[in-house]
């Protein structure tokens, strides 16, 4: 490769994560100039936004019922995502290692059809339960601005971290 691709790569990559950013913020975050950081749940805010979103089987799951019990992790990603794809394999590894017992992981996929998710989930081997975030209603409420976000909600009911890279060590939320 030449030497004067790599700054160009990396300008086309920022230009895309921003647009992507704007397409997930929506509209209306846009145009309104965000309002309060802290006046919806979960965006901005150490308490976390409740949500029912439909599984793969088009079974509802609230978020509800599993705070205050042990930690929740919420992997906000799309199929079309490299970023995410490559992070499934350590993603899996929390459902049978070592913090598998202490740790609830949710991931939510962003606006795509539950065919097309289904089908990534399965060729993928995904083992954690997928939820369609077909509006894209939990992703705007936990100020997601790009994909993938990664968001910990610790035992008490607190967002502890929210961040685009997989925490290095997870079991130091938990």
């Amino acid at each position: 490769m030449g030497g004067g691709t790599m700054p160009y790569r990396y300008a086309i990559a920022a230009l895309l994560f921003l647009l992507c950013g704007a397409s997930l913020a929506g509209p209306e975050r846009l145009l309104s100039g965000g309002g309060e950081a802290g006046a919806t749940p979960g965006a901005g805010s150490d308490r976390p936004a409740d949500f029912t979103l439909p599984d793969l089987d088009g079974r509802p799951v609230a978020l509800g019922p599993f705070l205050g019990k042990k930690p929740v992790f919420l992997v906000f990603w799309a199929t079309w995502c490299p970023e995410c794809e490559a992070a499934i394999p350590e993603i899996n590894a929390l459902t049978t290692g070592p913090v598998a017992e202490k740790l609830r992981i949710f991931g939510l996929d962003f606006r795509e059809s539950r065919k097309k998710v289904a089908l990534a989930v399965k060729a993928r081997g995904i083992r954690f339960p997928v939820l369609l975030d077909e509006r894209g209603r939990a992703a705007q409420a936990y100020g997601v601005v790009g994909i993938p976000t990664y968001v910990l909600i610790d035992r008490r009911g607190n967002v502890v971290y929210r961040e685009h890279v997989l925490p290095g060590d997870i079991s130091r939320y938990l």
